[in-house]
Parts: structure tokens; sequence; C-alpha cells
């Protein structure tokens, strides 16, 4: 029998946050909030994230949601929140990694001078779970990161991680995903090793049918109404769908440490939630673990100085 949000059992108790503040985050915070969690939603605008928990409070009466201010592409900002967050919060038990800059047309560059899909997606979150490692250990936390199919569509180059040579939007976007994916494995084999008692894992939600889709699809007349008419349907989910995944990697005990989890129907964009197919250069450990030193490089952020607090 699929799984469903159902399955997931009361969370009543337990602290969830999740990064982002549209899309496929807001149906990941309402399932979280319907399960009894108390759910906070982590992004960059204030005046919408708070408008987003609203809308989910007139859909979840007695949701407990809060906000919390931070900038993923700008490190002081991730800095700042995980100090503010490690000295009033006392549990975390499930943090998700949403938060994303999908295949931007053309190349940009964070506070820092990152890439900016490869800064917010993989950079940003690697600063704030290494730098909640404290509380999350503390908290026995499940950890999501959100990869991708795409996950499958180049190798690193460590030479040029920010990809400052020839820039393709989806093979750059497809890398952030793949150093998404191997930092949750790698975070696992490190959680292991070192007792941390946190379990990693990554999940992603498929093709999610969000306004975003609709958004750049606008931006090509004729094609693009025709796209999305007669094809998106037929090959996407709505978020709600969509966040399936995303929630049962983050809730449920059938859970591997280190797994991929998404939808296994058509192509791996729709379908019920099971293992996700894994390219095998994202298993590769040599590789994860120079990633991981890398990013402790470019991000200032390191475990044992984290750990030694």
């Amino acid at each position: 029998m699929a799984w469903t949000p159902e399955d997931m059992g009361s969370l009543d108790g337990q602290v969830a946050m999740v990064t982002g503040t549209s899309g496929l985050c807001t149906a990941i915070v309402a399932g979280l909030a319907r399960a009894g969690a108390h759910v906070i939603m982590a992004g960059r605008s204030v005046e919408r994230g708070e408008a987003v928990l609203d809308a989910i409070r007139a859909e979840v009466p007695g949701a407990k949601l809060s906000f919390r201010q931070v900038d993923l592409a700008d490190m002081a900002s991730v800095k700042a929140f995980t100090a503010k967050t490690l000295a009033e919060l006392d549990r975390l038990d499930i943090l998700i990694c949403n938060a994303a800059v999908m295949a931007e047309l053309g190349r940009s560059e964070t506070k820092d001078g990152f890439e900016m899909m490869f800064g917010v997606n993989h950079l940003a979150h690697f600063a704030m779970v290494v730098g909640l490692l404290p509380l999350l250990s503390r908290s026995n936390a499940r950890v999501v990161a959100l990869s991708s199919g795409a996950h499958k569509y180049g190798e690193f180059d460590f030479d040029d991680l920010q990809t400052k040579g020839r820039f393709k939007p989806m093979v750059a976007y497809g890398k952030t995903k793949l150093a998404c994916l191997m930092f949750a494995k790698e975070l696992q084999r490190r959680s292991e090793a070192q007792g941390w008692g946190i379990t990693s894992v990554a999940a992603h939600p498929g093709f999610s049918r969000s306004q975003g889709v609709y958004d750049r699809l606008a931006t090509i007349p004729i094609m693009g109404w025709i796209v999305g008419t007669f094809i998106i349907p037929f090959i996407s989910q709505v978020p709600e769908k969509a966040s399936e995944a995303i929630l049962y990697a983050a809730t449920a005990d059938d859970v591997t440490g280190g797994g991929n989890y998404g939808p296994v129907g058509f192509r791996e964009l729709v379908g019920p939630v099971g293992v996700a197919s894994t390219a095998d250069y994202a298993e590769r450990e040599d590789i994860a673990a120079r990633l991981w030193a890398v990013s402790e490089g470019l991000t200032g952020v390191r475990q044992d100085d984290v750990m030694a607090q």
C-alpha cells in the first residue's frame, strides 16, 4: 500500500524547520503542521513568509507555526541565523533543506561571490546544517536534503565549482542537486562514525507543478501555453502530492539513513513514494569527502570547530 501523509501519525511535541517560503515549501509546512509538529519556516522575506503561514493557519486550525529570517544568498546571514537558533532552541527534531534557486537563465552570484544556485542550494544549507550540529545531535534529528533527478546531469569540476566557465543552466543546477545528495550521504556516514545520532537522508519531489513553472512558461509565447496546457499536467504533480516524498523522508520509521527517496512513477516525475534511483557517481565516498572539505573552506564553517564549542 502506497504511503500517504496520513501515515505520519502524530508529531505532537516535535519541532521541525523548513527552509523556503513558496511553492513546495508551503505543502511541506502544512503537512507537518497537520501532524501536530511546531513548524518553523526559515526564509528571506518576513512579509511573504508570514503571509504563507497565515494561509496555512486558515487551512489547519490550531497549527503551531513561526517564522525565522535568513538570507541563504548571504553567508553572514546564515551564520547569524545558526547562532541565534542554537541559543534559542532546545530541540530540533526535523530539518528540511528545501529552499532552492532553479535553473537561472544567466549566471549570477551570492553576496559572497558564489554562483547563485551552488551558493544557495548547497553551500548555505551546508553551513546551516554543520552550524547546527550540536542541536541536531542533541535532538537525534532527521535531516532531509532535497535532491533531484537532475543530479545525474554531470560530475564536479573542482577547479570550477562556481561555473565561471561555460554556464549551462540545467547542468549547473543539476550539479547543485548532486552536491545536496552527496552531502546527505556524507552527513549520514559522519553521524554513524562519530555517534551524532543524526539520521540524514535525501528526497526529491519529482516534477512539482508550482506557479514558478507556469511563470517560466509564460516567457515562451504560444509554445509555453501549449506545453503548460497539454503536457505539464500529465508529467507533474501538484505541490501537495509532490511534498509526499519529502514528508516521508522526514518522518517515516522505515527510512534508511543515507537513502534517497522520491516518486517512482513515470521517469520518477510522478507517482507513489519509493526509493529513488541514484547515479553511481553520487555514491562515491572519496568525492563526497572532498566536497565536504571544500565546502568547509568556502563557507568557513567547520565540523570540528562547531562540535568543539
